[in-house]
């Protein structure tokens, strides 16, 4: 049986990265908003996905880059270095998608990389499931999915809904629970992603880490749902709206909320059947991979945890 080492090599010592640029190795797209600065390198991304990112603010690095990737399609194998690859539907909007990996020589592990699992997702027989703790289905007790339904009720009290998510896949995510229901606006960062963004909207699709910006001073915040978020990040959501002017602070409502089309514990559990049983490396916030880890081996999963790591900035 391969242990987690062979698959840390695997994912680290090879040509191949997945949502990391680096030097000297070709980079794996998984996902719209897979890095958080996208950095121009050698990119290989579902054909949707580099459709999608063609839309975005590019600068020319970028740009260049995007007309240089390698277009590839769900289902069809392709190779880099030592590895045969295949890339699987995620389920995720946009040409998301999870990776099989396959050493060419025999005997290696074969993997299967996820970084988010919606409804729809394929499964691939392999050795080992990557698996990134979602609060969705790792917390005992899980953030019920946003509903269009659940906007529309606030909405009609007055005032605006904040709609807060980590990254563009969410917010697809999110437009595409809305579409026909609920008007929605953008942070500019998302908004080229938009079918339809209405600036007036009183729904504001938002990132974590966009609070201060200037699209937000002149709102009047009636509540906040936050997705996909660990408890810092919550905090820091409560006191900044606290903080807003006496004539708004502490007259909101900040609830949790899953991000819609997500798979469940059920779904998860299906999910890995589905893959054949395969051993688990979960990653990913530690108290969600906590709960997460416990879960997984109550269904007979062996679970092996790998922390997220913290970089101290060094000044």
């Amino acid at each position: 049986m391969h242990d987690v080492h062979e698959v840390q090599r695997l994912l680290t010592g090879e040509r191949l990265s997945i949502d990391e640029v680096a030097s000297g190795r070709t980079c794996f797209l998984s996902h719209l908003g897979a890095q958080a600065k996208l950095a121009p390198g050698a990119w290989v991304a579902h054909r949707d996905l580099a459709y999608t990112l063609a839309l975005g603010n590019l600068s020319p690095a970028q740009r260049t880059s995007l007309a240089r990737s390698v277009l590839v399609e769900h289902g069809r194998e392709f190779g880099v270095g030592r590895l045969r690859l295949v890339p699987l539907r995620s389920g995720l909007p946009a040409g998301g998608s999870s990776l099989l990996l396959e050493p060419r020589r025999r005997g290696g592990p074969r993997c299967l990389s996820t970084w988010a699992l919606g409804t729809g997702a394929e499964p691939g027989p392999c050795d080992w499931l990557i698996l990134r703790a979602q609060p969705e289905w790792a917390l005992d007790a899980a953030p019920p999915p946003l509903r269009a339904s659940g906007l529309q009720t606030l909405v009609a009290l007055g005032g605006q809904v904040l709609v807060l998510v980590d990254n563009a896949t969410s917010a697809l995510a999110v437009a595409q629970a809305c579409r026909g229901h609920v008007d929605l606006a953008s942070h500019p960062r998302f908004a080229p992603f938009f079918e339809a963004v209405d600036p007036h909207a009183p729904v504001l699709v938002w990132p974590h880490d966009a609070l201060d910006s200037t699209g937000l001073r002149q709102r009047s915040i009636l509540a906040a749902a936050i997705l996909g978020a660990p408890e810092s990040t919550v905090q820091n959501v409560r006191a900044w709206l606290s903080s807003r002017d006496a004539g708004a602070a502490g007259d909101y409502e900040l609830v949790r909320a899953g991000c819609p089309g997500r798979l469940d514990r059920p779904g998860v559990e299906a999910y890995w059947i589905a893959c054949g049983r395969p051993r688990i490396l979960l990653t990913g916030d530690p108290t969600w991979a906590a709960q997460g880890a416990a879960w997984l081996r109550g269904c007979g999963a062996t679970v092996e945890v790998q922390g997220q790591a913290t970089q101290l900035a060094l000044l």
